[in-house]
């Protein structure tokens, strides 16, 4: 069994051992409380969804290999709405296996970030537990976690997975979710299919 492989089958032997003990597991549904974490990032701390209690957050998977991430970045569409929103926590997770060829080393990834101008928190979940825990399925995959804890926003980013739209004409679910937290409202949609190159588990 390679290292892949392995890594599912402990994580769903741990997924049916605590629903075996009467404990359901966790998972990233609207409305509900978003599942806790810890990982450690890129700048050597270790960030905890719980350190944010009462601010909203947003949660992007990311992976700089993948033609999506690259489009976005080079775009600057997710540090246009880092800007746009200050009063936001924005954490990235690259859940891509050390062991598979899109895994970039921290230096390679720093880089990148820089290049980029990516000055968020990004943090690695090489073990993919996050990404399985959110049932994480893209780069990018997106979520926002309200100032109550609760996933209020849950899929792609935008609604241009083709690239084909200039980026203001593009309608960007994300910024749109943040504006109406903000005037105290849900996300509208609450809800999209994300889009990108399949997480590498």
């Amino acid at each position: 069994m390679n290292r892949t492989r392995f890594q599912k089958a402990l994580f769903a032997f741990a997924a049916g051992a605590l629903l075996a003990a009467g404990q359901a597991l966790a998972t990233a549904t609207v409305g509900e409380p978003a599942p806790n974490f810890s990982l450690k990032a890129l700048d050597g701390k270790t960030y905890s969804l719980a350190d944010f209690k009462g601010k909203t957050v947003v949660l992007e998977w990311i992976n700089p290999n993948c033609p999506f991430s690259a489009r976005q970045a080079n775009d600057g569409v997710m540090t246009g709405v880092v800007k746009k929103h200050p009063e936001v926590v924005w954490l990235a997770i690259n859940s891509t296996n050390p062991s598979h060829q899109d895994h970039l080393s921290n230096e390679e990834h720093l880089a990148w970030n820089k290049k980029h101008g990516v000055a968020y928190p990004v943090l690695l979940d090489g073990s993919g537990s996050v990404g399985h825990l959110y049932e994480a399925k893209s780069t990018p995959h997106m979520f926002i976690i309200d100032k109550q804890g609760k996933v209020a926003y849950n899929g792609a980013i935008d609604d241009d997975p083709r690239g084909s739209k200039a980026v203001a004409a593009r309608v960007n679910y994300v910024d749109g979710g943040l504006v109406a937290e903000l005037a105290g409202k849900s996300p509208d949609p609450a809800t999209t299919r994300s889009y990108g190159c399949s997480i590498k588990y």
